[in-house]
């Protein structure tokens, strides 16, 4: 098989998702043609979606030394390098692009997505109105909505919305904004899908069968809603994933009767209250479990949640998952001098995470993240710790359901969840919260937190 081959057949598995035989095919087309810049930077994606990020970055500055003006690989190097969280180093490539190609594909929102990461909303604006022409115009109207305040923002969605109701990104981040003001009737409306129509007032024998599409964090929130459906008089059966079924009290089934996505549940309900968590069973006791690991009292530990983008396709595809996260090692000293156990409940830890935070708190830890597949286990844990340090993951609407509470990290802007105003958040208000400000700076809240803990 000749290099072109192998290199059109690397292309045809990577967009299949076929990453292993992609990477086979990449190498071989490099291999045969090792002077083809292009194959060398398609080796580079090959690598970047396969999560071998040290391997793309190292790829792609090896071609930039070749040839330092080539613009796909200056893009790569620098969604390889944001992957891995170096925004500043990401920055400045996208910067050298852009200087050489302001037409590029999705390159200006991108550069423009950067400086809001790093607390520069002006510069992001800025970015977004040079280069307008060369934004889609849904990226456009997102770019400019994200780096204003929010009531600009909320605006700027509502009449995008209105202009263009097939934008489903617009009115994705309508519905999380008016959600995050606590408006609630609407912001559901706008979350459901599109034609969801509310149910009638009274559903007495009705069977609904509610589909949790979402994560387990997800389905957890949305069960809220449901003694609301109950008292229409509905008959209730659930769809989810089946390691939530040993800790929910609810009949289950995989099809049939009149099935609604537990997204959709607070539009189809027409409801502005703020329910209370559904209630979890704690089967067991992980209080000698703890004791063995050391003395009381008992502090767990998370700092990212969400989508891990280091993990998820990225060159194929534009990213658009939300990540919450805060610096393992930074956290760490804001933690450091804990008097008691200090356990890990991060789960799907990027390498490294863990010696960081290490570096920070200095003192042994003990990491139980493996949990995070046995839910009862964790459950178990959950309501025995002392305190829990993370920002918001499936673990709160766990510590939710057994009554317990979290001190909770919430980056800039606020998922909606926690509201984008001060003070706690209405569905989860025995949880302290500690927010990050616009500049990024996590500084002021984790002494705030360290404070809070008495250390």
């Amino acid at each position: 098989m000749d290099a072109e081959t192998c290199h059109s057949i690397a292309w045809e598995y990577l967009r299949a998702g076929e990453t292993q035989l992609a990477l086979e095919h990449a190498l071989r087309a490099h291999e045969l043609k090792r002077n083809n810049l292009d194959f060398l930077n398609t080796l580079g994606v090959v690598y970047g979606e396969a999560g071998q990020l040290d391997l793309a970055e190292a790829t792609f500055r090896k071609l930039l030394k070749r040839k330092p003006g080539f613009v796909n690989a200056l893009v790569n190097l620098g969604k390889a390098l944001e992957k891995q969280e170096r925004l500043d180093e990401a920055r400045a490539h996208y910067e050298r692009a852009l200087a050489i190609e302001p037409a590029f594909p999705k390159l200006a929102a991108n550069l423009a997505s950067i400086y809001r990461e790093r607390g520069e909303p002006d510069r992001s604006r800025t970015v977004l109105e040079r280069h307008a022409q060369h934004v889609e115009p849904q990226d456009l109207v997102m770019g400019m909505a994200q780096s204003t305040d929010e009531v600009r923002a909320s605006a700027m969605l509502q009449d995008a919305a209105r202009q263009h109701p097939e934008w489903l990104l617009v009115r994705n981040a309508l519905a999380h904004a008016l959600l995050a003001a606590g408006e609630w009737r609407e912001g559901w409306r706008r979350y459901a899908r599109p034609g969801v129509a509310p149910f009638a007032p009274r559903l007495d024998g009705r069977g609904i069968l509610l589909r949790g599409e979402q994560g387990i964090g997800d389905v957890l929130f949305f069960l809220r809603f449901v003694p609301a459906l109950r008292a229409r008089g509905a008959a209730i059966r659930l769809a989810c994933e089946k390691k939530l079924w040993p800790i929910l009290d609810l009949p289950r089934a995989d099809a049939g009767e009149e099935e609604v996505t537990l997204g959709d549940l607070p539009a189809r309900l027409d409801t502005a209250e703020v329910a209370p968590p559904w209630p979890l069973k704690v089967e067991q006791s992980a209080r000698e479990r703890l004791a063995a690991l050391g003395p009381a009292p008992y502090l767990a530990v998370t700092w990212r949640a969400g989508t891990d983008t280091a993990r998820g396709r990225e060159f194929g595809a534009e990213r658009s998952a939300l990540t919450k996260a805060v610096p393992p090692k930074a956290l760490g000293e804001a933690l450091r001098g804990w008097r008691g156990t200090t356990i890990l409940l991060q789960r799907g830890a990027r390498a490294g995470d863990a010696a960081q935070f290490g570096a920070g708190f200095g003192a042994p830890f003990h990491d139980l993240s493996a949990l995070g597949d046995d839910l009862p286990a964790l459950l178990a844990v959950l309501s025995a710790v002392d305190e829990y340090v993370g920002v918001s993951n499936t673990n709160m609407h766990l510590l939710a359901g057994i009554g317990r509470s979290a001190r909770v990290l919430v980056p800039f802007p606020a998922e909606w969840r926690w509201l984008r105003r001060e003070g706690r958040s209405p569905w989860f208000p025995d949880f302290p919260v500690y927010r990050q400000p616009a500049s990024r700076d996590w500084s002021a809240p984790l002494a705030a937190l360290r404070g809070d803990l008495g250390l």
